[in-house]
């Protein structure tokens, strides 16, 4: 079928569902609403924590979904499948921004045993999204789990962590370094410094992170990092410590994707096994991502082919006319016909 005729957000979006669904994930379409008390006990894996409400006929407080995982994770048990995708909108107020905006995402979410097979299809398929919408795109990844690790070892205060993730996520080495100072923790420094300056080549930014000795938990990023330099041009995909989160949403590998003509990121995505355990599902894992389609809307048109333009007047039959247009379509062109001087 030709989709050369759909606006660039309609054509992605049709293009994503065909991805997915190749690969064997499963549709899930759920509903608009969620009950508001929902989200309340899980505000600690929102990036805002304000939605958008309403009262039911029933008198119970509903809100309008902030966030697609989480609904899939209550409903995981029902669903009884491992690999899922979706299409839906989500509203809530995006970052940087004060008013609510309705946001149209396409993503996957694997919920199982996150091995290294299904890492590697996950981020195999975010890459293979990211070329859907644009050939020059940058994948950045980063690990949440090391960084968090080093913040337990050296026994930082929650708000303290936090602090740090903040400045690793504004590239602020100065403030940090003068924040540990003010902390009296001159000899920590030097970690946090080496996690600054890995920003580049995955493989050079893992092999660089193994050298120093420090971190735990590389030889699977390693391994996994060597099977997408066979798949794809890793020249497109970088290592980074500043794309981390400071919600409790991702617990491990964290990734987002960039295409050129985008200001924003346009994927998002990681691993989130505290959000499992937090809902009841501990003997599983999850890795997942989202398109924002509403941001891909944002990038200039593709042209379309030409529709053939076809007058008819009162000396052509009408069976003779429609007679053509099928044969017309079975050729795959695209027409138009009408009568006489009509637009």
């Amino acid at each position: 079928m030709n989709i050369d005729f759909l606006d660039r957000k309609s054509n992605v979006s049709l293009n994503l569902e065909d991805l997915y669904s190749r690969f064997g994930y499963w549709k899930y379409t759920m509903n608009r609403f969620e009950s508001y008390a929902f989200y309340m006990e899980n505000e600690n894996f929102l990036n805002d924590n304000r939605v958008i409400t309403l009262q039911g006929s029933s008198g119970k407080l509903l809100a309008l979904k902030p966030d697609v995982t989480m609904s899939i994770v209550k409903n995981y048990k029902m669903l009884g499948k491992s690999k899922i995708y979706y299409n839906e909108p989500v509203f809530k107020v995006p970052q940087g921004e004060s008013e609510f905006k309705e946001i149209h995402q396409a993503g996957i979410e694997y919920i199982g045993n996150v091995d290294v097979y299904q890492t590697a299809e996950v981020l195999n398929l975010a890459i293979k999204s990211l070329q859907t919408i644009g050939e020059d795109y940058r994948l950045c990844i980063s690990h949440v789990g090391i960084v968090n690790e080093v913040l337990e070892s050296l026994k930082f205060s929650v708000s303290e962590k936090y602090q740090v993730i903040t400045y690793l996520q504004q590239k602020n080495s100065h403030d940090l370094t003068k924040y540990l100072m003010e902390l009296g923790r001159v000899e920590d420094i030097k970690i946090f410094e080496i996690l600054s300056k890995v920003d580049g080549d995955l493989n050079e930014g893992i092999n660089f992170l193994i050298e120093q000795n420090m971190f735990k938990g590389l030889e699977f990023l390693r391994e996994i990092a060597t099977i997408l330099s066979e798949i794809t041009d890793c020249s497109k995909i970088s290592l980074d410590f500043s794309h981390l989160s400071t919600t409790e949403y991702y617990n491990d590998l964290v990734f987002t994707g960039y295409v050129k003509g985008l200001a924003n990121s346009v994927l998002s995505g990681g691993r989130y096994d505290n959000l499992l355990s937090k809902m009841g599902v501990r003997d599983k894992s999850a890795l997942g991502f989202a398109v924002n389609l509403s941001e891909v809307s944002k990038l200039p048109a593709k042209k379309v082919s030409k529709r053939k333009i076809v007058r008819y007047n009162d000396t052509k039959k009408p069976l003779d006319m429609l007679k053509e247009a099928n044969i017309w379509f079975e050729e795959g062109e695209s027409f138009c016909i009408l009568q006489g001087g009509s637009q």
